[in-house]
């Protein structure tokens, strides 16, 4: 564990690990894994639960002395060029470094490939299937964040997700979306009609959409499959950063404890090169499994409830409306609990507590006094 870095430090901002795995993000464990390959030993690892740090609101990035770095791809260039910068410091920086022309430009494409595609299929596994999300992804993200964030943070993450996740038709069955209604009488084709009989069946929808699922994953787990071959790694049988990415994708389909292990089983039953390829690829990089690196931990704290007003105008703290809602829903949890607070001392103090004014008080003693002088008088006469 360390307790501060230098300025020469490479510093990887991460989402913090859970299951075993660096972390919960694909594009962070790709991000550690190319680091502990083209620079082990040279960098901390610094977890985060708070992506508004990062200079695209996104995690992973990187800060190295006076640079800021955002995006796994972002990372892969800039440690790269450090071999160039600094041969003798960051002699194996760059894991292209051996590729030809044609193959880094095929690297280059089938990395945004499997950033955009497999990522889908990832994300959807971990927000968009109910069970997941519910047994697992949102109890994980909860523990990251002290009160009141882990209540509404874990569905705020979640909504990042959506657009992304309904543009690639992996967020709800089409059976759950609304059927628009036509005044004029009109035939109703047979996809409408499908689409209707499977509204009406809530089975039959979980079940069309869980083949939906395994349709997608199957179309481009079958690229990977035919592009890695029988080879240990796609290029040149040497680790790329391609290898990273895929076994990252690949590793969190399989790893975390799922409570609907649907690809899961599929990647274990019917692509094992591809699973024997991510296993291969963290074994070159953490050997017996252990990750040699620093890790800060970033622990949250009563003083990190307490936020900004959120404040408009060209110089605003917060750059989108989903910062403004947050900042707001905090101030709110803490007004709520000043609130509680007074109306406790209001109506439920004054129950157990009676107030007497002070004269009455000084009258009390005076008439106690007076009884007390009484009987110690008639004490006397009797003697």
């Amino acid at each position: 564990m360390a307790s501060r870095t230098s300025t020469s430090d490479l510093v990887l901002h991460i989402w913090p690990g859970h299951w075993g795995l660096p972390s919960f993000d694909p594009l962070c464990v790709a991000a550690v894994l190319y680091l502990q390959q083209a620079v082990p030993g040279q960098f901390i690892l610094k977890e985060c639960s708070n992506p508004d740090v990062s200079p695209t609101g996104q995690l992973p990035f990187l800060l190295h002395e006076q640079h800021s770095v955002a995006s796994f791809p972002s990372i892969v260039k800039y440690v790269s060029g450090l071999r160039n910068a600094d041969y003798k410091t960051y002699p194996n920086a760059n894991l292209d470094a051996n590729l030809s022309p044609r193959e880094k430009a095929q690297r280059t494409a089938w990395s945004a490939h499997a950033e955009s595609h497999l990522g889908d299929i990832v994300y959807h596994y971990l927000y968009s299937n109910q069970d997941n999300w519910m047994g697992l992804t949102r109890i994980t993200l909860a523990s990251m964040f002290a009160v009141p964030q882990k209540y509404y943070a874990p569905t705020r993450i979640r909504d990042t997700y959506h657009q992304r996740l309904l543009a690639a038709g992996l967020w709800k069955p089409f059976a759950d979306e609304p059927l628009v209604d036509s005044p004029f009488a009109r035939e109703i084709k047979p996809v409408e009609k499908k689409k209707q009989e499977i509204k009406k069946n809530p089975a039959l929808s979980q079940a069309f959409e869980r083949e939906k699922v395994l349709e997608k994953a199957r179309t481009e787990l079958d690229i990977y499959r035919e592009l890695l071959d029988d080879k240990d790694f796609i290029f040149q049988d040497r680790l790329s950063s391609i290898d990273i990415l895929l076994a990252a994708h690949i590793i969190l389909l399989t790893d975390p404890p799922y409570p609907d292990p649907v690809l899961k089983d599929l990647v274990t039953e019917t692509y094992p090169t591809l699973l024997a390829h991510a296993r291969r690829v963290f074994d070159e990089a953490f050997g017996q499994g252990r990750l040699t690196v620093a890790t800060i931990s970033v622990s949250s704290s009563f003083w990190n409830v307490i936020p900004s007003w959120p404040k408009t105008g060209h110089n605003k703290k917060y750059s989108s409306p989903e910062d403004i809602k947050d900042a707001q829903l905090r101030w709110g949890f803490l007004g709520l609990v000043l609130g509680s607070f007074v109306a406790y001392l209001v109506v439920v103090v004054p129950k157990y507590i009676q107030w007497v004014p002070v004269e009455k008080l000084e009258a009390e003693e005076e008439e106690e006094e007076d009884d007390d002088d009484d009987a110690e008088g008639g004490v006397r006469t009797k003697e």
